[in-house]
């Protein structure tokens, strides 16, 4: 079963986040794109006596079933469960994307929707667009049709699906209605490689979610974004991406959108939706950091958000707390690359470790973005991560928990949804 949860959404002044952050940026380091802790050997930072660590390896996946004349149906990313120690990585995340949604992030004026894009030039064209959606690096794709995706499902057997609508095929028919049912894998892929043009990707997707959701549920297991510390040698894994996720525990983790249907920005009017950018980063900044792109010109940001639940209102989460922090960080031109919500107790003051000592100063401004604030040098230092901001209680009181609410279809498994609260590749 899919259910959904309202998540708060907790608001700074963005003009002062924008102005603050900026000016870090142009104080401290002076340069575009520049990363602290660049250039290390043995795992040592050159110039300097502290350790270097990487973020696990997680590799990635794009899954695409398409329907029999090779039109887009349905999408998703997977990324597979860091290694623990010898034992190669099974179960992951799956992050079903909307086949209507448009690839330059809803700038501009020219809309162009993944599935019209596979229309036009054919599924292997989302090896180039789904990264470039996300900004978030994907090693592999997978075009799937019916009888390959049924292959695929077969070890799972049949799962218990709640669905939120009926699902209509090419023809206008319909082949499934709403509610609890129980599909054979034959079913399961019928249902996902069925395309009607009458129905828009944003109503499909909720289809989408409820089936991935019922296939973690039929592979078991629990939430896999448990922290893991990085290494000071990430492997490169190769292969397998959809073989190791469907072996489970799996995590489903949806997105949100909104339909572009303003003529300024879609004057073709097609469907098309923008994804929700920092409710991305916050995904995958925690199931893949090794593969978030850090594509503005300011500082790469790790966002640890560590609080307890005693010292959170009523209603709003950790993820909650790093989501509005990553909004701001944005708002910037800087970059979150990584995000953290273990639970822990978190002290007063907002702690920045940076990874250059010439920041410091630079670091110190950042207390009129999250309150009181301790900066550090970072020891160990993470590879491509200038700062990392733990926040603390001080931050909270600068927030208005009540500013905004949105009704988000989260997911894990056990049938409910639920976002990640915990991070793939926690500082040590």
């Amino acid at each position: 079963m899919t259910v959904s949860r309202h998540r708060r959404r907790m608001t700074t002044t963005r003009a002062v986040v924008a102005s603050l952050v900026g000016l870090v940026i142009a104080v401290g380091l002076g340069a575009a794109g520049y990363v602290a802790i660049a250039n290390t050997t043995d795992g040592e930072v050159v110039g300097g006596g502290a350790t270097e660590v990487t973020f696990p390896a997680t590799p990635t996946a794009t899954l695409a079933i398409v329907d029999d004349d090779g039109d887009l149906a349905s999408l998703a990313v997977l990324a597979v469960r860091p290694d623990d120690d010898s034992d190669e990585g099974r179960g992951g995340t799956v992050v079903p994307i909307p086949i209507s949604a448009d690839s330059s992030g809803g700038f501009g004026t020219e809309r162009t929707p993944l599935n019209e894009t596979v229309e036009l030039f054919g599924a292997e064209s989302l090896a180039d667009e789904v990264p470039v959606l996300l900004g978030v690096g994907v090693d592999q794709l997978a075009v799937l049709d019916q009888d390959e995706l049924a292959a695929l499902l077969a070890p799972i057997g049949p799962i218990e699906v709640n669905l939120p609508m009926a699902v209509i095929d090419g023809s206008g028919q319909e082949i499934a209605g709403p509610g609890v049912q129980t599909l054979t894998p034959e079913r399961v892929a019928e249902l996902l490689s069925a395309t009607d043009g009458d129905t828009t990707g944003a109503d499909r997707y909720p289809i989408d979610v409820a089936i991935w959701a019922a296939i973690a549920d039929a592979v078991g297991g629990g939430s896999t974004t448990e922290s893991a510390e990085p290494s000071t040698s990430a492997p490169d894994v190769e292969g397998r991406v959809l073989d190791r996720v469907l072996q489970g525990p799996i995590s489903v983790q949806p997105l949100r959108s909104s339909p572009i249907v303003s003529l300024d920005r879609n004057p073709r009017g097609v469907d098309a939706v923008a994804l929700d950018r920092p409710e991305v980063l916050v995904i995958f900044g925690h199931i893949a950091p090794s593969k978030v792109a850090a594509p503005n010109p300011g500082y790469n940001f790790r966002i640890v958000s560590p609080f307890s639940d005693e010292q959170l209102a009523d209603g709003v989460s950790r993820l909650d707390v790093a989501y509005t922090a990553t909004d701001a960080v944005l708002g910037s031109d800087a970059n979150v690359v990584s995000v953290d919500t273990s639970s822990g107790e978190a002290g007063a003051a907002t702690v920045i470790e940076v990874g250059d000592e010439n920041l410091i100063q630079a670091a110190n401004t950042l207390s009129e973005v999250f309150g009181t604030v301790e900066v550090r040098i970072a020891d160990p230092r993470i590879a491509g991560v200038d700062v990392v901001a733990t926040l603390g209680t001080d931050y909270l009181s600068r927030l208005d928990s009540a500013a905004a609410t949105a009704t988000v279809p989260a997911t894990s498994t056990g049938g409910s949804t639920a976002a990640p609260e915990t991070s793939v590749g926690a500082a040590g």
